[in-house]
């Protein structure tokens, strides 16, 4: 390979990331943008900054999970630069993705023969699946994330495999630790990564007691770091989200399922994930029930996804001597994806594609060995034949893969085009079909946003969250009746349902259930919130009862309500149980 060559090879990385990524610089705010920075005041300002690394990163009425302060951090000094301009914020994740394309370049030459590691790194800068970590502003934890990762994996391996880690490396090393662990929770695997480059990848003659004694110190550092930043991370969240920091995903809650089933469910999910990696041919913002199947107890449904992992693993292990980088990047993908797998904790998702930005490099750099390998065993001359029909056919994939993350891209302009696309993508989701149902009756299209809640109600009718959405949209258009049954669904799956409870007593009381609204008004009066219009429906009950002659009209002129206070559809802790058929069968509106 010729020099002008090789110089050349790293700004092809760059532009491939520029050229795969850059029309996201038009989009806007979408999907979790509005709720993280769109519509959070703290954002909005870069007075009383430090007070990020005291408060979650969902703001408190939108659930009050999760812990990311250097990200949001960076949101209020991007929203200061560009005042509120979703422009810098896309500009910010796309110069941090091409960073990370060239970043994974430099790690895989030093993994790799020259052309195998451009040929993984050009496959990393085009891949679709990291479409919805770069064009939502949101996915700039995982960039964030994933440059800091890098860069500690490039110090570390250029000074192990040269010898012993120098104590200025090993301080900038935990620094970028820090750094990670406090963008977002899924750095602080960057300790295993380096534990698993340090057993396959640095070549160290030194007896392994040795090389534990001499690297003890710098580990104990990291641990150190871990350790704060969990117990940070605890003390923030001591009353949000449980020991994963994120409530659960909302079907795992709403149906009750054990720790056995999520590990099941998460097995199911394994095909999916290779999928994802090596045939991004759909890609989708919605990945959940009944498209993606929750267990409830084995099934032989799941079993493929068993002997995917089992088989991988045993590939790791296989062939860790003789092919080392393949066992290491197969070991990067399993400790990247741990956090958001459900193996060990339950997480808010079950399958988010923005998570496999940093198992991509993984797997890449096993891609990259795998072709190297093969290329390895034929013959020169039969090699040379090839050549000139391999690098057309890797061209052809390169392209392939930039055009599609650039049609991806478009897709995640605005919540309009993101969700209307959505229920294309993932038409036997629920949430797809939920999400849309919302957005347009915010856009006043009633008709189309019922058949919308219907159909998702019809594929899975277990989210309180959607259940209650519904119902408050009846009751904003005065339509009690089938108001009511929602209502009613909604407390059947979530007793402590925390919002419309007001709302449904209004309505028991119109339709004439005097008893059951009083009763629900008194029991709504524990949240302490709109005390006079409880104290009102109450005495309306009181004299409806007593009488039995005061009329719905009058009812519902006496009573003015506070108007709607749900929260995400994401963050409320949800039961399970059986929907009454009414739900399913509300007649549309006209």
């Amino acid at each position: 390979m010729s020099n002008q060559l090789r110089r050349a090879m790293l700004p092809a990385i760059a532009l491939l990331a520029l050229a795969s990524s850059a029309i996201g610089i038009v989009n806007q705010f979408a999907y979790d943008d509005q709720y993280i920075i769109q519509l959070n005041p703290p954002i909005h300002t870069l007075h009383g900054w430090w007070r990020a690394f005291a408060t979650s990163y969902w703001p408190q009425s939108w659930g009050g999970d999760g812990y990311r302060p250097l990200t949001m951090l960076s949101f209020r000094i991007e929203w200061a630069i560009g005042h509120g301009s979703p422009v810098v914020f896309h500009a910010v994740n796309i110069l941090l993705y091409v960073a990370c394309a060239v970043l994974v370049y430099l790690l895989a030459l030093r993994l790799l023969p020259p052309a195998a590691a451009w040929l993984a790194a050009a496959l990393f800068a085009v891949h679709p699946v990291h479409v919805e970590a770069v064009a939502n502003v949101v996915g700039q934890s995982e960039l964030l994330v994933g440059v800091a990762v890098l860069v500690a994996m490039l110090l570390y391996l250029r000074d192990r495999q040269s010898g012993a880690l120098p104590r200025r490396t090993a301080a900038i090393i935990v620094l970028l630790y820090a750094f990670a662990c406090f963008a977002k929770e899924h750095g602080v695997v960057l300790i295993a990564l380096l534990g698993a480059a340090d057993l396959l990848v640095v070549h160290d003659d030194t007896p392994i007691a040795e090389r534990i004694r001499r690297l003890r110190p710098f580990y104990l550092l990291l641990v150190a770091v871990a350790v704060l930043f969990v117990g940070v991370r605890a003390l923030v969240l001591a009353d949000h989200g449980g020991v994963g920091g994120f409530q659960p995903f909302t079907p795992f809650s709403s149906l009750h399922i054990s720790t056995p089933d999520r590990i099941l469910t998460a097995f199911s999910v394994v095909p999916q994930w290779i999928r994802l990696f090596y045939w991004p041919a759909h890609l989708s913002s919605e990945y959940g029930p009944p498209a993606i199947r929750i267990a409830q107890g084995f099934g032989l449904w799941q079993v493929p996804g068993m002997l995917l992992l089992a088989a991988v693993v045993a590939l790791a292990f296989a062939v860790w001597r003789r092919r080392p980088v393949l066992s290491f990047g197969i070991a990067v993908v399993c400790i990247t994806l741990l956090p958001s797998s459900n193996f060990i904790l339950p997480a808010g998702i079950v399958v988010a594609e923005r998570t496999l930005f940093l198992p991509s490099v993984g797997a890449m750099l096993v891609l990259g060995d795998a072709v190297w390998w093969a290329a390895s065993a034929f013959p020169e001359q039969v090699k040379g034949n090839w050549s000139f029909a391999a690098r057309v056919v890797a061209a052809a994939l390169i392209v392939t893969c930039a055009a599609w993350s650039v049609v991806r891209t478009r897709v995640w302009h605005d919540n309009a085009r993101l969700l209307a696309q959505a229920v294309q993508d993932a038409p036997d989701s629920y949430r797809a079909h939920f999400m849309y149902g919302e957005l347009l009756f915010e856009h006043q299209k009633r008709a189309q946003a019922e058949n919308e809640y219907h159909r998702a109600l019809a594929l899975f009718p277990y989210d309180p969250a959607m259940s209650y959405s519904l119902a408050m949209q009846y009751y904003k258009a005065h339509l009690c009746a089938p108001a009511i049954p929602l209502f009613r669904w909604t407390l059947a799956l979530d007793p402590a349902f925390p919002a419309g409870h007001t709302a449904f007593a209004s309505c028991l009381l119109e339709q004439g259930h005097y008893a059951e609204a009083k009763a629900e008004a008194l029991k709504t009066t524990r949240y302490g919130r709109a005390l006079p219009i409880l104290r009102r429906l109450i005495f309306l009950a009181d004299s409806a009862q007593a009488a039995d002659t005061l009329g719905k009209d009058s009812v519902r002129g006496a009573v003015v309500l506070a108007g709607h206070t749900g929260r995400s559809p994401h963050t409320v802790q949800k039961t399970g149980g059986q929907p009454p058929k009414s739900v399913l069968h509300v007649p549309p509106n006209r």
